[in-house]
């Protein structure tokens, strides 16, 4: 494998599959169509709960079957979920691209990560895995906020152009994934395309064992695993509810692209100070960042416009250091022919929180008529995070977690 290509393909890979127009608008667009909160924290319910089901058999596809075409699948997903949304004529088919959406991310997470590291360990150099997730999380964050920038269309484009142009970059995501190269680490790996498809059953069964095995004797991965899915939580809940929260304070739909340009920002800088740290712990790590994450949900669901504004800042940039160290730490942790399951359960445990929150919170913003209600308490949740776990930490006498 020519190293050196093979991560410029991962990081053309990246960006377009961070490239989404409709990141920025798309609940002030369902919005616009007459879908209530409820509504639409219901679709995005039923996002995460096609996530819990189907990620860790994706990931499990992604090691047996490999990576490279499971990334493509990916894409191909995306494309049939973004023309779906296009012409969807009401709640239901809302819904079921949605569900085509979140298969379409099952596909990919774990897998590009495993890919990557997978890519580094053939050459010896998986040391250097915190430095290209860097480079990896800076791009996401730029293609993010140049995505955002699509909020500007929006006297141009119509709600079936805005998902007609995320079906293009879809289309150029399946395209990058062509490129890629299959990494080869073990003999497992090497035997993949001379296995029949009679023996892929028992080859299953043996993979779900073995992953299991590592979840239940590996104290730190399921440590590391919860923790991701409590510090996450703001991620994408924040940037849905600040659109509504924008548009009620009198912002017009053009200006929705700023909070995700200013988030993406903040992640890039995240992203270049969290390869420059080298926490001695990573409770200490985890409970600054919660604590920077919660402050961010409470000032995105409560703060006016501009402070608003500085809340998925902070939940952006605290997120991107927290996870160039504990994917490191994880993907050290676990083998290459588990890799994209074990990933996949690391997301899967981020919707299984999902699943219960999204619809809640916009159910909170429906009774209370206030938009940010819900993010405020999922922010005073994740800060309690920060400190329950500051305080385990102290009580172990600051050792190491």
């Amino acid at each position: 494998m020519n190293l050196k290509k093979q991560l410029s393909n991962v990081y053309l890979y990246t960006f377009f599959s961070t490239f989404t127009i409709t990141d920025a608008v798309w609940v002030a667009l369902l919005a616009a169509r007459g879908f209530t909160l409820a509504q639409i924290g219901l679709a995005e319910g039923i996002f995460h709960a096609v996530s819990l089901l189907c990620e860790v058999p994706s990931g499990m596809a992604a090691d047996l079957l490999g990576r490279r075409r499971t990334l493509a699948a990916g894409g191909v997903l995306w494309t049939l979920s973004a023309l779906l949304m296009a012409f969807a004529p009401g709640l239901m088919p809302v819904c079921a691209a949605m569900g085509l959406k979140a298969l379409g991310y099952n596909m990919i997470s774990g897998t590009q990560e495993a890919l990557t590291y997978d890519s580094l360990k053939t050459a010896g150099r998986e040391g250097e895995y915190i430095k290209i997730d860097a480079n990896v999380s800076v791009l996401q964050k730029l293609s993010t906020a140049l995505s955002a920038l699509g909020s500007l269309l929006s006297r141009v484009l119509s709600y079936t152009g805005y998902y007609l142009a995320d079906a293009a970059a879809a289309v150029l995501t399946v395209l990058a994934a062509a490129r890629l190269t299959e990494p080869v680490v073990t003999a497992e790996q090497a035997a993949r395309g001379q296995h029949r498809l009679r023996e892929l059953p028992a080859r299953l069964r043996v993979h779900i064992l073995d992953s299991l095995d590592c979840l239940c004797t590996g104290a730190a991965v399921r440590r590391l695993i919860a923790a991701d899915a409590v510090i996450s939580l703001p991620s994408y809940l924040t940037a849905m509810l600040v659109q509504q929260r924008l548009t009620a304070q009198g912002w017009g739909m053009q200006w929705l692209f700023l909070p995700g340009l200013l988030a993406g920002a903040a992640g890039m800088a995240g992203a270049a100070l969290g390869r420059r740290l080298h926490p001695h712990s990573l409770r200490g790590l985890y409970t600054a960042c919660a604590l920077l994450c919660g402050v961010g949900a409470l000032l995105a669901g409560a703060a006016p416009a501009w402070g608003c504004l500085a809340g998925p800042m902070l939940v952006q940039g605290a997120i991107a250091v927290w996870f160039l160290h504990s994917m490191q730490r994880l993907n050290d942790l676990i083998s290459s022919d588990r890799r994209a399951t074990l990933i996949s359960v690391d997301s899967m445990a981020y919707s299984l929180l999902m699943i219960p929150a999204s619809p809640i919170l916009g159910w909170l913003g429906d009774v209370t008529g206030q938009a940010g209600a819900g993010l405020c308490v999922l922010g005073g949740a994740v800060l309690l995070s920060g400190l329950a776990v500051a305080g385990k930490t102290r009580y172990n006498g600051g050792r190491a977690g």
